[in-house]
Formats: structure tokens, C-alpha cells, sequence
């Protein structure tokens, strides 16, 4: 059984029809697919992107994780965000998609159950997938907050911590924790894995196969 985890998308559509054009005739029954959150945003084609994976949603097992992208679209439509923050971190473009394929800022009911759906993680017998990373402080999954498994990024990637299970985790692109390229980070030391390798910036949509690690890019 492997576990197909895909990073941040950011309304690449093309890159993601891509990496699912060529795992999509390896993938086994039993296997899962874990998608990391962060669909939408700064990207060109988020509707899409929305529309493609609820398209794909019951022809696998998948699991679709939530991103703080997709948490501040929520918070612009309640009126917890203000639109110049909001458009800041790129939901203008999220906006534009909307209003080309639906004439006005407005999300369908079929995309508005698979937002309000997502889960915040998912913990395998030797993994845990998740967006942006986990508090160090905090041992039990089950008490790690929100903020931080949508938001964290140094006082996770840079903890003085070894965690027993593999966390592979989007959010920061590789390439500001790498510094040299834009390829998956690996941290053996504290036992992390980093696949946001930056597809919105001009980098790869990764997909990284577990346990065996294999790599998939488009």
C-alpha cells in the first residue's frame, strides 16, 4: 500500500492535471491520496483546481487536508478578514477565477461542501501529513491547535525536536529551507519532510509516494 501526497497547488491547474495524469494508472485500489491543502490563491485557475478534485473525489481513496489559504477564504467571506489582506495573499486571483466561470464572486454549493470538508491531518502508522507543520510543545495530536497546523513555520522546522513519526508538510516553499533549490526538503534529524516546492512561484507540483519515497513531478 503506498500513500500519494500531493503539495500546495495554488490554482495551478495544469500542474496538477499533470502529476494526476501520471500516478493516476499506478494507483492501486487500497492506496490513498493526501492532498495538502492550499488550492486556491495566487494562482490563475482555483476554480478549476476545486472543480478537478471534487471530480476525482470518488475514484480514489483521497483525503483533502486544509491550508491556510482555504481558512482565509472563510474568514474574507465572514467578514474576519478585510479584502486588502485578504487580495495580499493572492485571493484576488482566487476571486478573478470565480467571477470568469460563474459571472460574479460566487462559490458554488458543491465547492463550499469540499471547503467546509477538509480535514486538518492525517496520522499514519509511521507518518503524519498535515499543512504547515506541528507545534513541538505538544505531543498529542489530538491537542495541537488549528493556528499552528495551517500556520507554523520556524518553531516547527527549526524545533530541537526528533519526531517519532515522519511529519510531511507543505506551506513553506523547500526553496527558503533548502536555500539552494526548490526540491523536497528532507530533514533526517528531525525526521521531517517538506514537498511545497513552490509550483505557483515557477517551481514543480511535487507528489511524494510513501514509504518508498519516490517522487512525481509535472
Amino acid at each position: 500500500m503506498f500513500y500519494y501526497i500531493i503539495g500546495d497547488i495554488h490554482g495551478c491547474f495544469s500542474k496538477l492535471q499533470n502529476i494526476y495524469a501520471k500516478i493516476q494508472n499506478i494507483i492501486e485500489d487500497e492506496d490513498i491520496i493526501i492532498f495538502l491543502g492550499d488550492y486556491i490563491d495566487r494562482g490563475s485557475d482555483s476554480y478549476n483546481v476545486i472543480e478537478f478534485l471534487i471530480s476525482i473525489s470518488d475514484k480514489h481513496n483521497i483525503v483533502f487536508l486544509k491550508g491556510n489559504h482555504e481558512s482565509m477564504l472563510f474568514e474574507y467571506i465572514n467578514g474576519d478578514v478585510d479584502m486588502d489582506l485578504f487580495y495580499y495573499n493572492g485571493g484576488d486571483k482566487t476571486v478573478k477565477s470565480y467571477k470568469k466561470h460563474t459571472g460574479v464572486f460566487n462559490i458554488p454549493e458543491s465547492h463550499m461542501d469540499f471547503l467546509k470538508n477538509l480535514a486538518l491531518y492525517y496520522e499514519g502508522n509511521n507518518f503524519i501529513a498535515v499543512h504547515a507543520g506541528l507545534n513541538p510543545k505538544i505531543d498529542n495530536m489530538e491537542a495541537q491547535k488549528e493556528d499552528d497546523l495551517l500556520w507554523i513555520r520556524e518553531q516547527f522546522f527549526k524545533a530541537d525536536k526528533t519526531w517519532e513519526k515522519t511529519v510531511i508538510f507543505g506551506h513553506t516553499p523547500t526553496i527558503y529551507l533548502t536555500k539552494k533549490n526548490s526540491g523536497i526538503y528532507h530533514d533526517e534529524t528531525r525526521n521531517i519532510i517538506g514537498i511545497d516546492t513552490g509550483a505557483v512561484y515557477g517551481g514543480v507540483l511535487t507528489c511524494l509516494r510513501w514509504p518508498d519515497k519516490s517522487e512525481f513531478i509535472s
